[in-house]
Order: C-alpha cells, then structure tokens, then sequence
C-alpha cells in the first residue's frame, strides 16, 4: 500500500472496513439459512496470502452453487438487516453486472463504469452463481462461450466507452464498435432478459462435476472435490467459509497466487466518488 494507494489516507481502510461488515452480515445470513457460500476470487487470494484483505484491494466476492445463489436471492430482501440491500439489474439502473450485489445503503461507490451506466452504485459485495460444466466437450465450450457473450452484452448495454488496453491492435475500431453495440443492444435488450437467458444458457444437461463462475467463465474451471464441502477460513478477524482447497483453486485461478504482483499491476477499482453515508465525497478530498 503505502506510496503506491491511489485512495486519499485513511479512505481504502474505511472501505475495507464497510466491505468486512457487508461480508459479516452475509456470512451470518447463509449460515442461519444453510446456504453454501465461500470467498471468491481476490477475498479468497487474500484470505490464503495475507490473512484478510490483500491490502490494495477494494472489493469483495462471494460464489455460491446456482440453487443456493436463488435461494439467497429470494431470501435476502427480506433476511437482511436494515442499512443492506440485494441490487439486481431488475432493481438498480445502470447496474452493468448479470450477478447481485449486496450494498451497503446510504453510501456511494461510483466508478467510471457505474458513472457513464448512470447506475448510483453503493459500497457493495458481489455475489456469483457457480454451475456445473457440461460433460460433454463441445457443449461445455458452447455453455461458456455464451455466458461469457451475454456478460459482455449486458457490459456494453450499460456502456458506450469500455476501458480498451493503449496496446490494443485495432484499438480505435473496437472502441467504434463498443459504441454503436451499445447503441444497438441498449435498444433491443433489458439487462433483465439478458440476466435470464444467462442463468438459463449456464444450466447443464448433463453435469460433469466440475463448476465455473456463469458471469466470468474465463476464469477457469474447478473440480467439485476443489470447492466442497467448504471449509471455514480466517479473514481480518472474521471467519467465513472458503473453497475446500483453496491452494488448488487459487493456482486454477492465478498461477502461481503466493507472489505479489509489481506494484503497477495492482489493479483497483478506483471510484470517482466514494461516499460512506455522510454526503462527502473523499476522493475529491
């Protein structure tokens, strides 16, 4: 951190601290409930190399299996306590992601994504649905390859100007064809439809016992025995539930995960405005 955070002092500590509360109060949530859930992503990288929070890092994941992730969707806006919400592109304009989030109300987390998507996102945890693959090869490509399709769809439903890396071949070509995609799948598509014919694309018709992530299928996939049963995990003072193997999931993920990156790699998800309920913007501090 140091030198290298990006947030003004003192401003990534108090988010880490609102995303640990989000993270309590879930927890708390599926465990009174019986719904399976473990850390995810960066959470679950932190939580094996550092204990708690990486400590450039900025937002939190879960994944839970498809039925305990509808089961959770049904039960959290009434489950859960005052001060957090369930936000689902049903329930939140301008919300680009075809997952939930929980947001922890009152507060804003607007980066350029949500600025441009005009979508007043809060400080939030995301929430993923993990399905099965399909066990035969070519349908599993199919299942993927369409999930990740509509993801970028309801990406560029919200936006017209997609971050495109400065080396990108093409560049000012692709850019031009994000804008008029925008244009023409904000026209034709509610995020809605889009979210529905994910989680139906995703669904197997035979299962190979292996998950992926619906909404980033990129990131690999995870044999059963890898997530479950999970296992409970130390995080900054909270214990929450992890992969069952967290060593294989984190090297399916990133490699070799216990080298720290070169402080220019350490992405974050700098907001334009971060609010934590009192009307004061802090990165304008």
């Amino acid at each position: 951190m140091g030198e290298m955070c990006p947030y003004p002092e003192g401003a990534l500590e108090r988010l880490q601290d609102a995303e640990r509360d989000i993270l309590r109060v879930v927890d708390a949530l599926c465990r009174e409930n019986g719904i399976e859930y473990f850390i995810d992503s960066g959470t679950c990288l932190g939580a094996v190399r550092h204990g708690g929070f990486i400590p450039w890092d900025d937002d939190t994941d879960i994944g839970m299996p498809y039925e305990d992730y509808q089961r959770f969707c049904e039960l959290a806006p009434k489950a859960l306590p005052a001060g957090y919400s369930l936000a689902t592109c049903e329930n939140t304009p301008g919300l680009t992601s075809l997952w939930v989030k929980v947001f922890l109300d009152g507060t804003r987390f607007i980066d350029e994504v949500s600025m441009e998507a005009g979508c007043n996102q809060a400080i939030f945890l995301d929430v993923f649905p993990y399905f099965c693959e399909e066990k035969d090869s070519a349908r599993a490509r199919d299942q993927k390859a369409t999930c990740l399709r509509l993801q970028r769809m309801s990406y560029l439903h919200g936006i017209a100007h997609p971050k495109i890396p400065a080396d990108t071949s093409l560049r000012g070509l692709k850019a031009k064809a994000c804008s008029m995609l925008h244009h023409t799948i904000a026209h034709v598509w509610k995020p809605q439809e889009l979210s529905q014919q994910l989680l139906e694309a995703a669904q197997p018709i035979e299962t190979s016992g292996r998950w992926f992530n619906a909404t980033y299928p990129l990131d690999g996939v995870h044999d059963s025995e890898t997530l479950f049963p999970t296992r409970d995990i130390a995080f900054d003072g909270l214990t929450l539930k992890a992969p069952h193997d967290c060593e294989t999931y984190l090297r399916t993920l990133y490699g070799n995960y216990l080298e720290l990156p070169p402080a220019e790699n350490r992405y974050t998800h700098l907001p334009r405005v971060l609010d934590f309920g009192d009307g004061v913007n802090v990165m304008e501090e």
